[in-house]
């Protein structure tokens, strides 16, 4: 097994079980290869964990175990996947929800590597050319240990001349209808980057379902196949969905139907959001409860959209057209935009607007999504409700 040193006095944080290997920390790497497996020693060349060769976030790879003598094989993701397996019996068994996060990356011991159930269904992410070169062992292990109807997977990582699609199994017709919360979606699991639905807001979805939306006129910007707008019809006055892709109209119609609500009793719009909120302002649109879940980073013909830089733009047009005693829900998934971070962005933003207003919740992940203790950046998803005076 190859060897990767580190620089003097670089040791602590990964002795305190750091999972990923800063590029910055080693002392020379040209000798690492995507998908190599080595032994990270300090300066003096103690044993400090096995790591495999993974390029992503900035880092070399990720610490995949302390133990010298363990062998990383099919047999070892055999062993992660079945503890990994009994901490989700919850949802194996839960009614009115069947698609979960059975795999979550570091969270679960294997950095660069995520799957997903959606109803026996199962997606594997592959975040690197490195986690890649493990393809037989985790397939092997996934089968032994979850079993499945049938198994996809998508590439992750940039310059992949290998494409994503069908690995077996019994191939459905797509869409799949999954559920959640005794709601149902459309789900395409081998169409692009996404799949229709994002399985980290389930609990997000059900908190603005149950408290937020009863008898609420309800706006959803950045609504991608409308699934907060989905959620809250039930309960909700009615929805609007806005997202500047042509596909989402489409898409959003759709997920409405499986639901047995009429798309035509809501309204959708495929237009820039700050486009819809000039649009919204020139015509006395107010809404009582506004979802704001934007991209990391955008770009249209008009403009570009950070989410670190141009939140508190999406915050103050949202204010032009809520209404009194109204409520912004407010999220982001970037994972180097922290909790405190976006928080002050948030208070700062509302206090030079001179508006009172009250953080009422403040959510993170769903327990399928485990999080790492010593690695902050696993806690990426912030989701905060704000009532607004």
């Amino acid at each position: 097994m190859k060897t990767a040193t580190l620089n003097k006095g670089k040791e602590t944080k990964y002795l305190n079980q750091y999972p990923l290997i800063d590029e910055e920390d080693i002392y020379a790497q040209d000798h690492l290869k995507e998908g190599d497996l080595f032994n990270l020693v300090n300066d003096q060349g103690k044993y400090i964990a096995s790591a495999y060769v993974g390029r992503q976030h900035k880092g070399i790879g990720w610490v995949l175990s302390y133990d010298k003598d363990e062998v990383i094989n099919t047999t070892f993701f055999e062993r992660l996947f079945e503890t990994a397996k009994s901490e989700r019996e919850y949802f194996y068994h839960v009614d009115g929800t069947n698609a979960f996060r059975v795999f979550n990356g570091e969270g679960d011991g294997v950095g660069g590597l995520t799957i997903d159930n959606y109803d026996g269904h199962y997606l594997i992410q592959w975040y690197s050319k490195g986690i890649h070169k493990f393809r037989y062992n985790v397939l092997s292990a996934l089968k032994s240990v979850f079993g499945y109807t049938s198994v996809f997977e998508k590439m992750r990582f940039k310059d992949s001349e290998i494409e994503g699609g069908f690995v077996d199994g019994d191939a459905p017709e797509f869409p799949i209808v999954i559920e959640e919360n005794f709601t149902f979606y459309n789900v395409h699991l081998n169409d692009g980057p996404m799949t229709g639905i994002f399985l980290d807001q389930r609990e997000v979805r059900k908190k603005l379902k149950d408290q937020y939306a009863q008898d609420k006129n309800l706006l959803n910007v950045f609504s991608y196949t409308g699934a907060f707008s989905v959620v809250a019809a039930e309960n909700a006055k009615v929805t609007t969905s806005v997202d500047l892709a042509n596909r989402s109209r489409a898409l959003t119609e759709e997920n409405f139907g499986v639901n047995a609500i009429d798309p035509k009793s809501q309204y959708i719009y495929v237009m820039d959001t700050f486009d819809f909120y000039g649009y919204a302002k020139r015509h006395d649109l107010f809404y009582d409860t506004i979802v704001i879940d934007p991209p990391s980073f955008a770009r249209n013909k008009k403009k570009t959209f950070s989410v670190l830089k141009d939140y508190d733009k999406l915050i103050n047009g949202a204010l032009d057209i809520l209404a009194p005693q109204g409520t912004l829900l407010l999220c982001t998934n970037n994972s180097t935009f922290s909790l405190k971070a976006f928080k002050n962005v948030v208070n700062e933003t509302l206090t030079a607007e001179g508006v009172d207003f009250e953080i009422v919740d403040v959510m993170g992940l769903p327990k399928d999504f485990k999080t790492h203790a010593h690695y902050k950046p696993s806690k990426y998803l912030k989701a905060i409700f704000v009532k607004v005076q």
